[in-house]
């Protein structure tokens, strides 16, 4: 008797958090092929790092992989070096060893004939072998499937700045960061284009690599992210504001604003309001026009980036001695042309926020630090990309995403969902905004778990 497959594609947090849950709740046997191409799983672009300046941005008393027992991180962590703290903002590849780790022991602990099989290569194209699906893989063989599930990750990051003049193609222009073998260079100034957690995760990088000129950050409004406080462990429970029903943009901003105001004027900390949103926020973002939706990401997501994704203590510390160093400077403003000079040095121009005359730099290299993209028209993942234009998956209107059914099942080019086949990862922020950080994927990859087993496996 044939075993029911489910296929994840794609083995970073997602995919393995969604293997671990099918693990754990599997009552009987069933077979689980990961595809992904590098050689450990749960590392994905965000764990593989092995900067120590690359922190996690929640402390390690929050992030288990069950949503039910978040502490299972931090008591991980414990069992390897007991001066662990849950407030602790640990370096990024610890939970990637973490993950790795969990996925080792639900095999162990996976009902009988249960299993997990990595297969290192990449998915290139989708369609169906009857009622199941067939994938294609980069070498050459067929993975036949009852179920997918599309844990992909992020997107490369868009190319900033007008297209006319900006030609990222250029010696010395480093459009992927995360897709590119550069070593820091001890000499010359860098443009990092971008001011958010990915911009400081290079800046730092490049001051760790022993680079010795002065890094420049360049963004729209020149907005660095807010400081996590000291010794955090877990913020105050606190409820959520009331918004009105139908609430426009425009009135959702000033009850929260007021709302904001007067918890601060209690005694209370803005950042407990903010984290107070966090399970209310899909259905804001839901319930926001496209008109509104359009606004907020032209003038309010940077302020909102700001303040919802914040970093670490010790290394806002850091990059503000930097600041008063001159070593790292921050300007906004937006990137109009860049130009190779004789010398071989790259001119960097752009409009200053507020208006006033074009400034620019001189540097030996300019980096996208813009953060990954979300916007599936621009996919050129082999599977993304041939499932986008077959109509299999659809993206939505503004460029945050794919859309999904509330089971996580995909929707196709006519809004249907396709039955059997699921994404779990950062583009369901489409939909639900919340849908980058592990609180969420984590509950996002037991659904779609759960959902699985009772399909295949009913009790």
């Amino acid at each position: 008797m044939r075993h029911p497959v489910v296929a994840i594609v794609g083995g970073g947090f997602s995919g393995a958090a969604t293997a671990i849950h099918l693990l754990a709740l599997a009552p009987r046997a069933l077979e689980i092929v990961v595809v992904e191409p590098a050689a450990a799983l749960g590392r994905g672009l965000a764990y593989s790092t092995a900067s120590d300046s690359h922190r996690l941005n929640v402390p390690a008393g929050r992030l288990g992989i069950d949503p039910a027992h978040e502490a299972g991180f931090i008591e991980w962590l414990k069992r390897r070096d007991d001066r662990a703290n849950a407030a602790d903002f640990v370096p990024r590849r610890l939970l990637g060893e973490y993950v790795g780790s969990e996925l080792a022991s639900a095999v162990e602990s996976a009902a009988t004939g249960c299993t997990l099989a990595h297969v290192r290569c990449r998915a290139e194209a989708l369609g169906r072998d009857g009622a199941a699906f067939a994938l294609r893989l980069s070498d050459g063989r067929r993975l036949r499937a009852d179920h997918v599930v599309l844990a992909t990750g992020h997107l490369p990051p868009a190319p900033p700045g007008d297209a006319a003049c900006v030609a990222w193609t250029l010696a010395g222009m480093t459009p992927d960061p995360w897709h590119a073998a550069t070593q820091p260079s001890t000499t010359g100034d860098i443009l990092i284009v971008g001011s958010g957690l990915t911009a400081i995760d290079l800046a730092l990088q490049w001051f760790d690599g022993g680079h010795a000129g002065r890094v420049h950050l360049l963004s729209r409004r020149g907005l660095l992210p807010q400081p996590h406080r000291v010794n955090e462990i877990r913020p105050p429970t606190i409820a959520p504001v009331a918004f009105a029903p139908g609430s426009t943009l425009r009135e959702t901003l000033t009850t929260l604003r007021q709302w904001i105001a007067c918890h601060e004027r209690q005694g209370g900390d803005w950042r407990d309001a903010i984290a107070s949103l966090r399970a209310i926020t899909p259905a804001l973002w839901q319930g926001l026009d496209l008109r509104d939706r359009r606004r907020f990401l032209r003038h309010l997501q940077s302020f909102w980036d700001s303040h919802r994704h914040r970093f670490a203590p010790e290394l806002h510390a850091r990059v503000q001695a930097l600041r008063v160093d001159g070593r790292l400077t921050l300007q906004a403003g937006r990137l109009a042309r860049i130009e190779r000079l004789a010398d071989g040095m790259l001119r960097a121009t752009w409009r200053p926020r507020g208006g006033g005359p074009s400034a620019g730099v001189e540097v030996a290299r300019v980096i996208n630090g813009t953060g990954p993209s979300a916007d599936l028209a621009r996919a050129s993942d082999p599977l993304l990309a041939s499932l986008r234009d077959a109509g299999t998956i659809r993206g939505d209107a503004l460029g945050q995403g794919l859309l999904v059914d509330d089971a996580l099942q995909v929707l196709d080019a006519q809004g249907h969902a396709v039955d059997g086949l699921f994404y779990v990862g950062p583009m369901l922020k489409a939909q639900c905004w919340e849908a980058v950080a592990i609180p969420e994927l984590r509950m996002h990859a037991r659904a779609v778990a759960r959902g699985i087993v009772e399909r295949l496996v009913p009790a």
